[in-house]
This record gives structure tokens, C-alpha cells and sequence, in this order.
């Protein structure tokens, strides 16, 4: 791995390669010592009549390596925590520009060059570390080349490649366009790949230290009945299918809507009964048999095989006695469960709707009380009376002497 002056560094190793490559037989005849080789920006170079001879490296590119970007796991988790340290991976664009005033002078440089890079085509970690080092043995090395020479770009595992790169015609306007600056003989080359990543230390978790293969067979459990249909809370509700009874009744759950599994009362092949919690809520709800998995060396259930879910309803229930209504008042009942500050209610008194909408947001988000505004004209009498949450309709009870319960009556 490397740091982030490994993109320096890049350029040092190119500019080292060069040099050692002119003292070995390059054109140095032509290639003088006063300028030579640089690293900088094209509008930066002096051109004109007196231009000399020089070669100019210029990185105006930097892009994601598409083979490694996607390695290594999120840095953070959602807390913030770091989880890993995954490496940056980059390709370096360069342009490689010849300059001179005099024939020929572009052309022997530009050509020089380009044998070199070819030559090279990837790039050991004993000649970056070269180049690394001749830049910190210079005599007062500038601020730049003392970070760069501290690099670690010699110690990552990728090597570096160079490959040339094609640029169209258009491709190349547009880079000199951009420059502002007088056009010279330019080839273009990639160096990839850098990887840069972080030390930062984080937390790991620990290594598998036993394996443990459980197989089991393709049981899903399947519901195919339940009874009632409309029950009210902490009544039993009775589901009835096939492959409920895991490898112990104990490992066998009911869940409802997505809450958690809840232990069941009685655990058959085909029969369960479980008592409804009473923190759910009236309204169409879904119940599903789930069955967990102990593995072998280990006391923590993991979740196993899933029925789909079935719907049924929770009723509400309208504790008694149910006080007098008034015509023009509201009439308060008390109901269980409790009902959601969003849940819909309406009053049925007789074979008259009285609904209500989402009680206020400063109220309690939930209550066994609603109240309902009785119309001033609703003619007093004694009628059944039922409440509706959410589509679930409070039941009644018949009477011996033919009436329904409960009742309410209305009256002054």
C-alpha cells in the first residue's frame, strides 16, 4: 500500500527513468543540463525563438482503477465506526511533451523518450525506491522533493505499469486548448496502478476459530387455516398446517406483523395455539410460524425456515358498562387495545357511522379511551353499539331476550 505522495512519487520515478536512461547514451548532446527534464504545467514553459531543448512531463489526469475500486469493505459502518481501511486504487494520465528551437529537436527527444517508457513497461520497487532516494540525496532538496522522497510507493504490492495511451486528434486540441499554450510534438501515456490506503487503526473482528455445518431438511412450515378469524387480544388464536414441529416444540415461534417471536402455548406437527400479545393493535393483522436453528457448541436460536403470512383480525373490545350518550356531547368508550393516535375509528350506534378522524399530534400516541361527538339530533333511544378500528369491527353478543350487547343508551 502506499500513501497519497505516491501520485508524486509517480512523477519522480518518470522524471528518475529518464534521467538514468541519458546518462547511459541518451541525447545528451542535445539535451543540456540547464533544463532537461521537468515536471510541470505546459503553460509554465518558456517557448519562442530561443526555446531549448527539454522534455516536460505533465500528469493531467487522474482516474479510478475500474479492476480495484471496489475492493475492501466499507470504511464506516452507519455509527461512524471505521470497519476497514479499503484502498484508493488510481491511473495516472500523463502527457510527455518535446521542446526545441532548433530541426530535428522534438522529434529525437519525443522518439528518445517513448524507446525508454517501452523499455520499462512495468517498474521495479528497487528503481522507485532509487528515485525516492535520489531525490532526498539532493543538495537542499526543495519542500516538495523531501515529502516525496519520503513516499512509501516502493512498498506497495501492485507494481507499476506504463502504457501508452491513444489520443484522437480532438482529444489532444482540447488538452492544448485548455493549456493556453503554444502547441509542441506530445505522446501520451498511463501509469497504473497507485494504491493508496490509509493506517488508521479499526476494529476487526475475530477469526473463525471452529466451523460448524448443520443440514436440515426443506420443511417449510405451511399455515393453512386459523380459528377464529376475528379474535381480540389475549384470546388464543389456533393455526393449523403442516411442518410446524421443528427438530424441538421449543425451537418453533409465532410472530406477528414483524415484531419478534413469541413462544407458543401448544406445539404439534399440524396444530399451534398461541395466546395473542396484547401490545398489538385492533386491525388486520399478520401471523406467520417461524422455526429457529441452535447450531451445535452454541446457546443463541438463529432464524430458520418462515411460513408466508396470514392475515387475520384483532377486534377491538368495548369494556362495560358503556355510559349514556347525550345528543349534542361527545361519548367516550372505553376500548382495548389501546388505539393509535393514526388508527381510524368509528362508531357504530344502531345502524348509524359516527367517524372520527387522526386524533391531534400533542395528544398520547396511543389510548384506551376515544371519544365521539354524538349528533344533537340523534333520536334518544337504547341501540347496540360496536366501534371499528382500522376495518375491525367490535363483535356483539346476543341476549337471551333477543337484543345484542352491549347497548348504549341515548337521552337527555
Amino acid at each position: 500500500m502506499s500513501d497519497y505522495l505516491a501520485v508524486g512519487g509517480v512523477t519522480a520515478v518518470l522524471c528518475s527513468l529518464l534521467s538514468t536512461a541519458l546518462a547511459i547514451g541518451g541525447p545528451t548532446t542535445i539535451l543540456g543540463p540547464t533544463r532537461g527534464i521537468t515536471a510541470v504545467s505546459p503553460d509554465l514553459i518558456t517557448t519562442g525563438p530561443d526555446e531549448q531543448p527539454q522534455l516536460n512531463l505533465f500528469m493531467y489526469y487522474i482516474s479510478l482503477n475500474p479492476a480495484l475500486r471496489n475492493l475492501g469493505l466499507p470504511s464506516s459502518n452507519a455509527q461512524g465506526g471505521r470497519l476497514s481501511n479499503p484502498p484508493l486504487a488510481l491511473d495516472l494520465h500523463y502527457l510527455v511533451t518535446a521542446y526545441g528551437s532548433a530541426q530535428f529537436d522534438a522529434e529525437i527527444l519525443l522518439g528518445w523518450a517513448m524507446k525508454v517508457f517501452h523499455d520499462t513497461p512495468v517498474v521495479p520497487s528497487q528503481t522507485i525506491q532509487a528515485a525516492l532516494d535520489t531525490l532526498a540525496a539532493q543538495q537542499q532538496p526543495t519542500t516538495e522533493a523531501s515529502l516525496i522522497s519520503g513516499s512509501t510507493l516502493a512498498e506497495q504490492i501492485e507494481h507499476l505499469r506504463i502504457t501508452p495511451e491513444v489520443l484522437t486528434t480532438e482529444e489532444i486540441y482540447r488538452l492544448w486548448t485548455a493549456f493556453q499554450a503554444a502547441y509542441r510534438p506530445t505522446t501520451a501515456l498511463q501509469v497504473s496502478v497507485v494504491v493508496v490506503q490509509d493506517t488508521q487503526p479499526f476494529s476487526s473482528n475475530l477469526p473463525v476459530q471452529a466451523r460448524t455445518v448443520t443440514a436440515l431438511p426443506l420443511q417449510t412450515p405451511v399455515i393453512t387455516g386459523l380459528s377464529p378469524v376475528m379474535i381480540a387480544a389475549d384470546q388464543v388464536l389456533t393455526i393449523t398446517g403442516t411442518n410446524f414441529l421443528g427438530s424441538s416444540p421449543a425451537d418453533t415461534v409465532v410472530s406477528f406483523d414483524s415484531g419478534a417471536g413469541v413462544p407458543a402455548n401448544t406445539v404439534q406437527g399440524n396444530l399451534i395455539r398461541v395466546t395473542l400479545p396484547g401490545t398489538l393493535a385492533a386491525g388486520t393483522r399478520a401471523v406467520r410460524v417461524q422455526q429457529t436453528v441452535t447450531f451445535p457448541g452454541s446457546t443463541t436460536p438463529h432464524q430458520g425456515f418462515s411460513s408466508s403470512p396470514v392475515p387475520f383480525q384483532l377486534v377491538p373490545v368495548i369494556q362495560t358498562p358503556v355510559p349514556q350518550a347525550t345528543p349534542g356531547s361527545p361519548l367516550t368508550l372505553t376500548v382495548s387495545p389501546a388505539v393509535g393516535q393514526t388508527q381510524q375509528a368509528t362508531l357504530y350506534i344502531g345502524d348509524n357511522a359516527i367517524p372520527i378522524g387522526e386524533r391531534p399530534v400533542t395528544g398520547p400516541a396511543s389510548s384506551t379511551t376515544v371519544s365521539f361527538p354524538i349528533p344533537a339530533d340523534f333520536p334518544a333511544s337504547t341501540y347496540p353499539v360496536r366501534v371499528e378500528i382500522d376495518g375491525a369491527q367490535s363483535m356483539l353478543t346476543a341476549a337471551g331476550d333477543g337484543q345484542f350487547t352491549p347497548q348504549v343508551q341515548v337521552g337527555t
